[in-house]
């Protein structure tokens, strides 16, 4: 029975044959807030983990085992934690959930994002295949086919549809909030439809991400600890071969030219190596990999050499910063670099789509003190090297849990 805070959303019959149910198929949704962490749905998160971990295929796939280490009970109780318990929390409603092309198991965590805060979740994939996405919906479909969890199916629905402006006209008039991963046109595009007076958004549009290393450190380092660094600058560089937002596009290494000269010779020697035993490029990534270095080469007069021992890592070493640095990008293992003497002189390169700043060889004293004594308008994470894809409840400056819930004072 539906309890008097609730609300059914019927779903028009000409907008349901558009849509495909790949899980909670219903002609109609349960627009019903629950208490943020809500015990029972957390207890879903934790055992949907465990059935991912525990799964044969799970080795085939790194991001969806990415995602089910973050849903682990452990995580959970330490992201609760933080909670300010001075409120009462209550989700909006029913969240609508634009899933990215460029990241697939996203899809995951932001329906997970969505429950945690008391809501109920409308996840639509991208159009693009992926065995990642795939194989993460079976598995929760299978879980929520138990009896245990029979209750939530009213809460989670993941869905497919071609574009269609009428389709996402309707979400958007029906959803108390919007959480979109997309590129600017897409963000542009769904601001367009009118939505519920007091809806909530989220959007998180194109972005890009650089890094600082001092060079010096890296000199210093002993040999085990190098090795180290290389596999955490793999995991930022070719988890997802530079397709996310988070993933490092400029380098930019601090110190004076000659130490800066000994630590690149020292790191970029030992992660070719490094990079050449554990990754390997499919043809036609090699080939648009070296047409970008030509047509940026082309492009740019900022460009002083393009260097690659082998065809998994480019260097391209940048004289100075162009007047739209961020449009200089790469991907499957393409770094361009830069020397600079400090920290300060980084800031004239960022502004508000810069999102993620990686690090090695620097206190959180000083890299508080640069974003604080720059103003910086941009940065919205600063993790050490190897953490860029860390995906956590506090993402791209939004709170997310406590942005899709409400708080409730009681004196």
């Amino acid at each position: 029975m539906l309890k008097s805070g609730g609300v059914v959303i019927h779903i028009p019959k000409n907008i349901r044959k558009k849509i495909n149910f790949l899980v909670g198929d219903s002609d109609q949704i349960f627009d019903t807030p629950k208490v943020v962490y809500d015990e029972v749905r957390v207890n879903f998160l934790s055992d949907l983990s465990i059935a991912l971990l525990k799964h044969q295929d799970i080795r085939k796939h790194s991001d969806a085992a990415t995602f089910a280490f973050w849903c682990r009970r452990s995580n959970l109780n330490k992201i609760i934690t933080n909670l300010n318990s001075n409120y009462l929390r209550l989700g909006l409603g029913m969240v609508y959930h634009n899933s990215p092309s460029n990241v697939p198991v996203n899809f995951a965590f932001s329906m997970a994002f969505g429950i945690l805060s008391g809501n109920t979740g409308v996840v639509r994939l991208s159009s693009k295949e992926s065995e990642s996405s795939s194989f993460i919906v079976n598995t929760l479909s299978t879980l929520l086919d138990t009896k245990e969890y029979k209750e939530i199916n009213k809460f989670i629905y993941i869905i497919k549809f071609d574009r269609d402006d009428e389709v996402n006209k309707f979400w958007m008039s029906v959803s108390d909030a919007r959480v979109i991963w997309g590129g600017d046109e897409t963000v542009a595009q769904m601001r367009s439809y009118p939505c519920k007076a007091r809806s909530r958004e989220i959007v998180f549009p194109d972005r890009y991400s650089l890094c600082v290393i001092n060079a010096i450190d890296v000199i210093d380092l002993k040999q085990s600890n190098l090795n180290k660094l290389c596999e955490n600058l793999f995991n930022d560089i070719y988890i997802m071969d530079q397709n996310a937002c988070t993933s490092p596009q400029l380098f930019n290494w601090i110190g004076d030219i000659s130490s800066i000269k000994k630590a690149k010779d020292r790191l970029w020697s030992a992660f070719s190596l490094y990079v050449d035993l554990n990754h390997s490029l499919e043809p036609i990534q090699y080939m648009n990999k070296y047409v970008d270095a030509c047509r940026n080469a082309l492009s740019h007069d900022n460009i002083k050499s393009i260097k690659h021992e082998n065809n998994l890592l480019f260097n391209i070493e940048l004289s100075y910063f162009h007047k739209n640095q961020i449009s200089q990008r790469g991907y499957f293992g393409t770094i361009h670099e830069v020397s600079l003497k400090d920290l300060d002189e980084l800031s004239g390169v960022i502004n508000g789509r810069c999102q993620t700043l990686t690090y090695f060889g620097f206190g959180i004293e000083d890299l508080s003190n640069f974003v604080v004594s720059n103003q910086l308008r941009g940065i919205d994470r600063i993790v050490p090297i190897g953490s860029s894809m860390d995906m956590d409840v506090m993402w791209d400056g939004y709170d997310i849990i406590n942005h899709l819930s409400r708080s409730i004072d009681i004196y």
